[in-house]
């Protein structure tokens, strides 16, 4: 993978384990026999196709919003109502 294409991608998603997630998913899918979004070029790998793809604005991605917070276990256990938020 091309230095320039990881640093342009990666401001595209800004959050870094957000942005390795979509590469390595899209790049297991062009692995796996997913038809590129972009025209290709036969010395482009799938990280580079991945990457590019993200440039282009041809892949489109969301935060999950987080989970709210379980009670904690043992209060829950017992009942104790004073400790659960």
């Amino acid at each position: 993978m091309k230095t320039e294409l990881i640093e342009k991608a990666s401001r595209k998603v800004g959050d870094n384990q957000l942005f390795i997630n979509i590469v390595s998913k899209r790049v297991q899918q062009i692995n796996h026999g997913a038809d590129p979004y972009i025209p290709t070029t036969p010395e482009m790998g799938a990280g580079d196709i991945a990457l590019t793809e993200i440039i282009e604005g041809k892949l489109q991605w969301h935060e999950q919003e987080e989970p709210e917070e379980a009670p904690d276990f043992f209060d829950a256990l017992s009942g104790d109502e004073e400790n659960k938020a």
